[in-house]
């Protein structure tokens, strides 16, 4: 059994092998509520990276504990008064990679652009693709698929920005587009190449991202796009049409809360008609409106 260390917070960072390259603010509250509750459960793993250390696995349970330290520091003395329990490993990059895109894949917490860049990045350290399945337990189809993926995205890059709410705002010097949104039009774009009825996916995909960033679509119209692509396949073969006509409905995105019976609801009713969750809430709230008007 590997032996526990204590390590001053001021030490652990992000190690340059770790395969998260996105955190989730809300999950990072809830696991910091979590800590606190319950105290940390599983010791991060890492290995000396410069004059620190370097987080291989465990990067959200390290955020969660700033966190923590930022909001709650009566209770991060508490629980770590000598400093952050850490499992220390001498890793080559290859092995540090390897341990973090493992235990990543097995909870199932990575996007797919942080599945196809971890996976690529193995490619160019020289590891064979039986090789990196083998060693991760991971279907080589799956491997392929999500290589590709990563690599669509680094081709429209230069258009690609963080997902925000809402349009990107139009005062900016560069238009870009959602990074969430792009990688489910690019999925959508990779099984339909896959089913044989697109030729050019490269194409497509460079197309598609260069119209909704000049269009500002935001993330919640990209994922309306996919689904679409997937209900109709042929309208791929005319993208400018179709990102004209989600641009047109001139949707608008808003950070709300919702009760839980109410996100049930709605969802059941997307699942019924085949909707995304937007689309839902537009027309249940649309007919609501219109009761209203004709009570009026």
């Amino acid at each position: 059994m590997s032996s526990v260390s204590l390590i001053p917070i001021e030490k652990l960072f992000p190690s340059s092998a770790n395969v998260r390259l996105y955190v989730s603010p809300e999950a990072v509250s809830k696991l910091a509520e979590d800590i606190a509750m319950r105290g940390l459960l599983h010791p991060l793993i890492v290995r000396p990276e410069g004059s620190g250390y370097g987080v291989v696995c465990g990067r959200m349970r390290l955020e969660a504990i700033r966190l923590l330290k930022k909001e709650k520091p009566e209770v991060f003395e508490k629980l770590f008064p000598q400093g952050i329990p850490c499992v220390v490993k001498e890793l080559s990059d290859t092995e540090a990679l390897e341990l973090s895109l493992s235990e990543n894949l097995r909870q199932n917490t990575l996007t797919p652009e942080e599945r196809g860049r971890g996976l690529a990045r193995l490619y160019e350290m020289g590891a064979s693709e039986d090789e990196i399945a083998a060693r991760l337990q991971v279907e080589l189809e799956e491997i392929k698929r999500f290589v590709r993926l990563y690599a669509r995205l680094r081709e429209i890059a230069p258009v690609v920005a963080e997902s925000k709410p809402g349009r990107p705002r139009e005062t900016k010097p560069k238009k870009r587009v959602s990074r969430t949104g792009m990688v489910k039009v690019v999925r959508a774009i990779e099984d339909l190449a896959a089913r044989g009825v697109l030729r050019e996916p490269e194409e497509t995909v460079r197309k598609i991202a260069d119209l909704a960033a000049e269009r500002g679509l935001s993330t919640s119209e990209l994922d309306i796009l996919a689904r679409r692509l997937r209900e109709k396949p042929e309208l791929v073969q005319t993208p400018e049409k179709l990102v004209e006509e989600i641009s047109r409905e001139e949707m608008v995105e808003r950070v709300v809360l919702l009760k839980r019976h109410v996100v049930e609801y709605v969802e059941a009713w997307a699942s019924e008609r085949g909707l995304t969750f937007s689309e839902a809430l537009n027309e249940i709230i649309g007919e609501f409106i219109s009761l209203k008007r004709a009570a009026a």
